[in-house]
């Protein structure tokens, strides 16, 4: 029975995992090398982006077991999305509730003495905000339950996880996953909760984003996003976006972008203003080249897009669940959308085409996923072709590594 369980959790995770980079156009994984292969390891991340973070990180733990709050799995359809982790109560207010947290650390600890990796997210709840959230007591009390479960001379790993979104709400924007320094723990070492906590909060500050305010992460990760878009540095867009939030550009090099940043008639892509290197009239013919296809692979996923899209505007209270109501609603919309175009091709089309005709709009979707981010950046940079405009963005990116 347990040998199914842990089956059915690989197929639910690779199931996740599709979602997840269906979403977003790229996951990208640092310091993987730092992933311990064995011995007992606790995941702590930071959350950014709602019951999502979960189905990303699956892109660097395929086998991870998580620790999640019973009311995502209040249901079969929850289940299906949320299901097969270690479900707690987060506010544990009754002694039944209390007795099975207490059981379902026993089943973590369990879990990690069968050399499977556990992972929580310590902050207790998701904002795509400036900087990290205040990091619970919890975390720490779950690494001295799950080291006096699993005996006296035994110690753990922690693993720090930085998420990072370039736009975590938007359809195939990016992510990013920053695996940072591992931290041993012992028994000993973890009676001191403060302190245990505390080094927790230090090592996720040092692989997340900390800006002072929400306008400054702004301006932080439009400067990230058009160095990294024009090619000029291999470093990530988190990094680019600590240097900003850490002052670590030059004062001068600051204040040429926000010149740039603040131009108001700049068309832009995650807010920073780009530009085609050789002028933008080849963009903008690629964006036009583009368009019919793009335009016409949206129509033929109207259900999907435009239910999910409804469902967020109504549903979500923050931008850091815009992306979970969308998964939640679209998925079972496209199913549906893919049930009716079957029988539709199979009523008034002969078998072949049907086959052909099917075949075709599931290459169409993917073509048309797989571009989309292409073209709305050529659209930016096509309408970004004026000579002074040009030149001014591309100059700053240029002048940026010396």
């Amino acid at each position: 029975m347990e040998r199914r369980g842990v089956s059915d959790l690989r197929w639910l995770n690779r199931f996740r995992l599709l979602l997840a980079l269906f979403y977003f156009c790229d996951i990208r994984v640092y310091g993987r090398e730092r992933i311990p292969v064995s011995g007992m390891t606790l995941f702590v991340s930071n959350h950014r982006n709602g019951a999502i973070d979960g189905y990303v990180l699956l892109k660097a733990l395929p086998a991870c077991r998580a620790i999640v709050g019973r009311n995502l799995t209040g249901s079969w359809f929850l289940r299906l999305f949320f299901g097969g982790q270690i479900e707690v109560y987060r506010r544990a207010e009754t002694a039944e509730q209390r007795a099975w947290n207490r059981e379902r650390m026993r089943e973590a600890a369990s879990v990690m003495r069968r050399g499977e990796p556990v992972l929580i997210f310590p902050e207790g709840t998701s904002k795509l905000g400036p900087s990290l959230l205040p990091i619970k007591k919890g975390a720490a009390l779950i690494c001295r339950m799950l080291l006096e479960e699993a005996g006296e001379d035994s110690e753990l790993t922690i693993v720090p996880l930085g998420l990072h979104y370039e736009e975590g709400w938007r359809f195939r924007s990016a992510a990013e996953i920053h695996v940072g320094q591992p931290v041993r723990v012992t028994k000993d070492e973890a009676r001191n909760l403060t302190e245990l906590t505390e080094t927790i909060r230090q090592s996720l500050m040092e692989i997340t984003e900390n800006f002072a305010n929400e306008q400054d992460q702004r301006i932080g990760e439009a400067f990230a996003t058009m160095l990294r878009y024009h090619g000029v540095t291999d470093r990530s867009h988190l990094v680019l976006c600590r240097m900003w939030a850490e002052r670590k550009i030059p004062e001068e090099k600051r204040g040429e972008f926000l010149r740039l940043y603040q131009a108001a008639d700049s068309a832009r892509y995650q807010g920073a203003p780009l530009a085609a290197r050789r002028g933008g009239w080849a963009s903008a013919a690629v964006y036009w080249l583009l368009s019919p296809l793009i335009l016409l692979a949206l129509m033929l996923n109207m259900l999907p897009l435009a239910g999910g899209y409804a469902a967020a505007r109504k549903m979500a209270d923050d931008r850091n669940v815009i992306a979970l109501w969308r998964i939640l609603v679209g998925t079972p919309l496209f199913v549906l959308q893919w049930v009716i175009y079957i029988l539709v091709a199979l009523l008034f089309c002969p078998l072949s085409m049907a086959g052909w005709l099917l075949i075709g709009y599931a290459g169409l979707t993917g073509v048309g996923c797989w571009l989309l981010d292409v073209w709305r950046r050529a659209g930016v940079r096509g309408r970004n072709r004026s000579y002074e405009e040009r030149q001014a963005i591309l100059l700053f990116c240029e002048g940026f590594m010396k």
